[in-house]
């Protein structure tokens, strides 16, 4: 359940997310391979950061605290991602090495995004930080290596309104039930 918790909470987020612009627009500057080696290390690592984070604050913070923060944290996240974005896809100069690039650009992007802080929640709620942390690294890797193939020809058909409200409303469920589950509403 952790693992598929995680991995659905973190795709739905990582669809249409500031990051995926930036794959789509390294897309076209690297060789395929190296966009795709580069997001993979990228997902592996940034992920690393809100578990390891989640797991030393679960040493220190009863559960039920944390918890309810998580419930809260998602619920907040469900809300804004319902507001327009000014995010802007970022244009890339740099002669070094493309994996490299991808792996900072990626990982530099994602820092602090929305996918990090769920992840973290996650981490403080769930069970098996290791399937938490397979679950959101695939969770993110994903949707990138689609948007690494399929490219300009996906973001194209997709209505990006339908994809916040989908998103926003899978982390207002989640949300809520991790609230209703600290007040042993529901089990």
């Amino acid at each position: 359940m952790s693992f598929l918790i995680s991995f659905i909470s973190i795709f739905l987020a990582e669809i249409a997310d500031k990051t995926m612009l930036i794959t789509l627009s390294l897309a076209g500057q690297v060789k395929r391979r190296n966009l795709i080696i580069g997001i993979l290390l990228a997902s592996i690592v940034i992920m690393i950061i809100p578990i390891a984070i989640g797991a030393y604050l679960d040493r220190i913070f009863p559960l039920g605290t944390l918890s309810l923060a998580s419930g809260i944290i998602f619920i907040l996240i469900g809300i804004f991602e319902l507001l327009p974005s000014k995010e802007e896809e970022k244009e890339i100069k740099s002669g070094m090495n493309e994996i490299l690039k991808v792996f900072l650009i990626f990982s530099l992007a994602e820092l602090g995004d929305k996918t990090q802080i769920a992840t973290f929640s996650l981490s403080v709620t769930l069970p098996n930080i290791f399937l938490i942390w397979l679950g959101a690294t695939l969770g993110l890797f994903l949707p990138n290596l689609i948007v690494a193939y399929i490219g300009p020809e996906l973001l194209k058909r997709i209505n990006q309104n339908i994809v916040k409200i989908i998103t926003s409303f899978i982390f207002l469920i989640v949300g809520i039930y991790m609230v209703l589950r600290y007040f042993g509403i529901i089990a």
